[in-house]
């Protein structure tokens, strides 16, 4: 007999004249695994885009969950959206609610800014402001990418040949270049060096590389070794500098969203550090936490900090004076969307000279050592 407690089942089997004996508690059904996962951003963003316009027009949100499932490209994200739209409707959880049973693919950022915005009523203004920060997170990326890519071709493509000068053709051609006995040039000296070493130890050289690329990402996953990994990051030239920018702009971006839509400064900044890349910075925004808790104000605990750059204290500290913090952070942030993209151009006109350089010296030293010996063995000839 199924009973709600022992009590109730006690007096059940007493009406039938029957006592209690033994009881156990009824397992309960593991509930449906959710689904779950990492969402591509392009599949986010066009979820958001259409639940913003949608509540920009007053369309009810389970309206718009039902609308926008067969149009997304996603197969998970479809799922997720199906799953979301039936807890809100069977369980009566809230967007907010129905988002963070998606860990994987509505962070803490998503599901805190929802939250926020469903308190505040400005749920509309929020999911605008997350198509925006989105649209500027790839518009980022993408500039980063196709920055890099020309260089990263050059390296490989120059890399790759070298490789084969040095492992494959000279080789062949150490027979004819030493047969005659006479002392070989430093440059061809030290290329036969690199030739013997690559083709004598190669496997050696692919194992410690392996092996220093787990030792970083195992090194990575230690915080304190992170955070110290992410600091030299930072202190690279040119690098470093863009490093510095992207954070500080998700930094301004991250607390203007939250401080208008009526999240706490405090949880704003708690919610920040999680969200910004670099370890190190998230320390510096964790000490700012921890300075406003014990009492100082937003700009002193922020000029505290030399990690953060005259810009952000200035923005923050007339904020905090004039009472309009969420505008001067916004200003910051269209600060960084006009300085980043120059930063990224800044770095591809340094990065390149730089790499034309290297791999040009190396393909110079490998040709001299070819070349160099051929010339001297001409020479004798013509002596005799």
């Amino acid at each position: 007999m199924a009973a709600t407690n022992e009590e109730d089942l006690a007096d059940r089997l007493r009406e039938n004249g029957s006592f209690l004996v033994r009881s156990r508690p009824a397992e309960k059904p593991a509930p449906p695994k959710k689904t779950d996962g990492k969402i591509e951003k392009k599949h986010l963003l066009a979820l958001l885009e259409y639940m913003a316009g949608s509540a920009q027009v007053g369309m009810p949100i389970m309206t718009t969950l039902s609308d926008v499932e067969p149009r997304l490209e996603s197969k998970k994200l479809r799922a997720i959206v199906a799953e979301m739209r039936d807890t809100m409707s069977l369980e009566g959880k809230s967007l907010s609610e129905a988002m963070a049973e998606h860990p994987k693919c509505f962070g803490a950022f998503y599901v805190s800014t929802i939250e926020a915005g469903e308190a505040s009523g400005q749920l509309d203004y929020v999911l605008a402001q997350l198509v925006k920060h989105l649209d500027w997170q790839q518009a980022i990326g993408s500039q980063i990418k196709q920055a890099t890519l020309y260089p990263i071709i050059i390296i490989v493509a120059i890399t790759g040949l070298l490789l084969v000068l040095v492992g494959f053709v000279f080789p062949r051609l150490i027979p004819v270049l030493t047969q005659r006995g006479a002392e070989l040039p430093m440059a061809t000296r030290a290329v036969i060096a690199a030739s013997e070493l690559i083709r004598g130890y190669w496997i050696a050289g692919v194992a410690l590389v392996v092996a220093s690329a787990l030792i970083v990402v195992i090194a990575r996953r230690n915080p304190d070794t992170r955070a110290k990994i992410d600091g030299l990051l930072l202190r690279i030239p040119v690098f470093g500098e863009l490093i510095s920018q992207v954070n500080m702009a998700r930094l301004v971006t991250y607390l203007a969203l939250f401080y208008r839509t009526g999240v706490e400064i405090v949880y704003s900044l708690q919610l920040s550090e999680r969200l910004v890349g670099n370890r190190a910075v998230a320390g510096a925004v964790a000490g700012v936490r921890e300075a406003i808790i014990g009492g100082e104000s937003l700009g002193t605990a922020f000029a505290a900090n030399p990690l953060f750059p005259p810009m952000v204290v200035r923005s923050i500290s007339l904020g905090e004076v004039t009472g309009h913090l969420d505008d001067a952070l916004t200003r910051a942030s269209v600060y960084y969307e006009r300085e980043i993209p120059a930063a990224v151009r800044r770095m591809v006109t340094v990065l390149q000279p730089m790499l034309i350089a290297v791999m040009g010296g190396a393909v110079l030293l490998v040709a001299l050592a070819i070349i160099l010996p051929i010339l001297g063995i001409y020479d004798s000839i013509g002596r005799r």
